[in-house]
C-alpha cells in the first residue's frame, strides 16, 4: 500500500469519529444540556435518564477524546500524503507535534490551521477547556491520557473533570460553537483529502 493509500484510509477511518461527535453534539444541543430536571410530578429514573443522557457529564469525556482522536487521525491523515514524511516520525499521539509538522508542510491551509489551532492552543481555546487544561495542569499533547484515564500512568493523580461537567448554559454554548466550528471547517478539511488523494 503506498503512502497516499494510506492516507487516504485514516483520513476516511477517521470520518467515523467526528460523525459521532456530531451526532452526539446534535443530541446534547436539541436536549439542552440538561442534568437536572424540575417538575410537580413523579419523574420515573427512565424520563430522567432519556432527558439527561446526552448532557456534559454523560458524555463529555468520551466525546472529547473522540473528537481529541479524529484531529490526530486528520493531521496523521494528511501528513501521510506527503512523500517526503518519516512514517515513524508520525505514530504518536502527540497532536502539538503532528499539528506543528501539518502547519510546516501545509502552510497555505490557513483555515485548517486556524481549526487546529482554536482547540490545541490554551490561549485560543474556548474558555470551558482551557480552565479544564488549567486546572489540571494539562497540555493537550497528552489527551489521549486524561481523556482515557481518570489518574495519570503512575495512578497517583486524579484528574479533576468538574469544570467541563455540570456547565449547563456554558456546557450547551461550548457544544453548539463546537458544532458549529466542526461543520464549517470540516469542508476545508475534506477538500484538501479529495485534492491529495486525486494528485
Amino acid at each position: 500500500m503506498t503512502l497516499k493509500e494510506k492516507s487516504w484510509t485514516v483520513l476516511q477511518f477517521s470520518d467515523q469519529y467526528i460523525t459521532m461527535v456530531t451526532n452526539t453534539l446534535e443530541m446534547a444541543i436539541k436536549l439542552g444540556n440538561l442534568s437536572v430536571i424540575i417538575s410537580d410530578n413523579f419523574i420515573s429514573e427512565k424520563h430522567l435518564n432519556n432527558k439527561t443522557k446526552y448532557c456534559d457529564y454523560s458524555i463529555i469525556i468520551s466525546l472529547l477524546f473522540l473528537f481529541y482522536h479524529w484531529m490526530e487521525l486528520v493531521l496523521k491523515g494528511f501528513l501521510l500524503a506527503k512523500k517526503s514524511i518519516d512514517v515513524k516520525k508520525i505514530t504518536h499521539h502527540n497532536i502539538q507535534k503532528l499539528f506543528k509538522n501539518f502547519k510546516n508542510n501545509f502552510s497555505n491551509e490557513k483555515d485548517i490551521i486556524a481549526f487546529f489551532k482554536k482547540y490545541t492552543k490554551k490561549d485560543n481555546m474556548p474558555n470551558l477547556l482551557k480552565k479544564f487544561f488549567n486546572k489540571n495542569n494539562l497540555l493537550v499533547e497528552n489527551y489521549y491520557d486524561f481523556f482515557r484515564y481518570p489518574f495519570d500512568k503512575n495512578l497517583n493523580f486524579k484528574y479533576d473533570y468538574s469544570s467541563i461537567q455540570y456547565t449547563n448554559k456554558e456546557g450547551l454554548t461550548f457544544f453548539e460553537d463546537l458544532l458549529k466550528d466542526i461543520n464549517r471547517y470540516k469542508k476545508h478539511i475534506v477538500k484538501l483529502g479529495r485534492d491529495l488523494n486525486n494528485k
